[in-house]
């Protein structure tokens, strides 16, 4: 057994033969989040589509479309009276649109309404550990885990010991057997969390260590920015380290409460016998192994006054300037989902329906500078809008159909507004609408074919986006 192998083993033992007999009298609470949604965009259905249909199908100028979705999440929760133990099982029909019917997976939304769309959304254990801290619980399964935002925050299978301001945690990412002339262990991602917490009146942060590694069976993998995020890395022999620090401060001036947001992140690690390929220039480097050493810094920085609230949010994601190079100098997320953009990433209400789920763009990183406005009107109704100034940290490197190539890093201008109406008191009525005035950087990126003409040079000039989405949400 190896080192990785003893270590797992001991923590979980640890973990599970510390729990005293509990409980067992059960109460059940049932809760829902019934979401309806609706869309529409004019050009890039590539950004748009879904399943097998994002990134794949083409790009027609001056496409218009609309959809509307269902996502609905129903889950019960059986815990004894005393809430020492309890049970937790959500399932889910995620983003089933009006009409379709066996495209990518089957959707169950045209005539008859069949389809497998039912998925398990949560499904855990959460127990008490009282003999340790009257605090300290244990969950068993597959459970809301958060590391930090930015990095890892899903739903993910795994053991976690929690406190009032600690936690433990073992995730397994992806499980596989053993080929014939593998070892034990191989083609497995096991991660490991311990994060610490701490906070007063006007000051709370924590800081956390996260180490991850996944072992192959094969001689050489392959790896694209495209897919640059570790739950998309599929045999790639990696280990990665990242530390992290995030909080927050505030602090009532008059009328008025000032308020500080940060995450910083370092990452160092190793990916070996690695076959790369920059997904925007298409350059492949041949098998090498690679150093990586990135890093991520976030600040929200903020005043509340009145029923009134303005927010800068800014970040810088490390990106990589040279694909043929033995390092990767890119931030690397684990599984997150950004709603920063409207356009580009989750910020519309049909958020299953976006470009990137991430805080970067391929293996360039990002720069993000953003200032929104938000006014909650009256106890019911509340609207916004913001400006987003949106950039990559590393040069996008474009070429046109001669092979002359160009280097931009401008991803664009957004501008995005939203308004929301509770009804009743657990149904709202919301719409929003994003337009990505697209930068240089955005021409002729050929893994998605932002351009209209595909050539950076020779007459691109990338598409402006519209899009605006709007739910109708009932939450039990």
């Amino acid at each position: 057994m190896n080192r990785h192998s003893k270590f797992l083993f001991t923590l979980l033992l640890g973990i599970l033969f510390s729990a005293p007999t509990l409980a067992m009298a059960v109460e059940f609470v049932f809760h829902g989040d019934l979401n309806n949604r609706f869309g529409v965009y004019t050009d890039q259905q590539r950004f748009f589509g879904q399943g097998d249909q994002k990134g794949v199908i083409d790009k027609v100028d001056d496409q218009k479309n609309s959809f509307a979705s269902i996502k609905y999440r129903l889950w019960t929760e059986a815990s004894t009276n005393d809430g020492a133990v309890k049970g937790v099982y959500a399932i889910e029909i995620g983003a089933v649109r009006f009409g379709r019917q066996g495209v990518g997976r089957s959707e169950g939304g045209g005539f008859s309404g069949d389809g497998a769309n039912l998925e398990t959304r949560w499904a855990y254990t959460d127990f008490q550990i009282p003999s340790v801290d009257s605090k300290a619980r244990v969950t068993i399964g597959l459970m809301p885990f958060s590391v930090n935002k930015y990095i890892w925050q899903e739903t993910a299978t795994g053991v976690q010991l929690a406190g009032d301001n600690y936690k433990l945690a073992w995730v397994r990412g992806k499980e596989a057997l053993v080929s014939s002339d593998g070892s034990w262990g191989d083609n497995n991602l096991d991660n490991f969390l311990a994060r610490y917490e701490f906070k007063n009146d006007a000051l709370k942060g924590g800081v956390f260590g996260l180490y991850q590694f996944q072992g192959t069976d094969v001689d050489v993998s392959e790896m694209s920015s495209n897919k640059y995020q570790i739950r998309t890395l599929d045999k790639v022999d990696f280990d990665l380290i990242s530390l992290g620090t995030d909080g927050s401060w505030s602090t009532p001036m008059d009328d008025k409460t000032l308020f500080v947001n940060w995450d910083l992140i370092y990452q160092n690690g190793s990916f070996d016998n690695v076959d790369f390929t920059d997904s925007v220039s298409g350059i492949t480097a041949l098998t090498q192994d690679y150093d990586l050493s990135a890093y991520f810094v976030h600040a929200d920085v903020g005043i509340k006054f009145g029923k009134n609230k303005v927010t800068y949010t800014g970040w810088y994601a490390s990106g990589d300037d040279d694909a043929t190079d033995d390092d990767f100098e890119a931030f690397i997320s684990t599984d997150v989902d950004r709603f920063d953009s409207i356009v580009l990433m989750e910020g519309g209400y049909t958020d299953d329906v976006y470009f990137t789920e991430r805080g970067d763009l391929f293996d360039k990183g990002f720069i993000m500078n953003k200032i929104a406005f938000d006014r909650q009107s009256t106890e019911k109704f509340k609207f916004g809008a913001a400006v987003l100034y949106m950039m990559t940290a590393e040069d996008m490197v474009l070429s046109d159909d001669s092979g002359v190539t160009q280097k931009e890093d401008e991803v664009g201008v957004e501008f995005d507004a939203y308004a929301s109406y509770m009804l009743y008191p657990n149904l709202e009525l919301a719409i929003n609408a994003g337009y990505l005035v697209s930068g240089d950087a955005m021409d002729g990126v050929t893994a998605y074919d932002f351009d209209s003409d595909g050539n950076a040079i020779t007459g691109g000039s990338a598409d402006d986006i519209f899009r605006s989405t709007a739910r109708i949400r009932y939450k039990l």
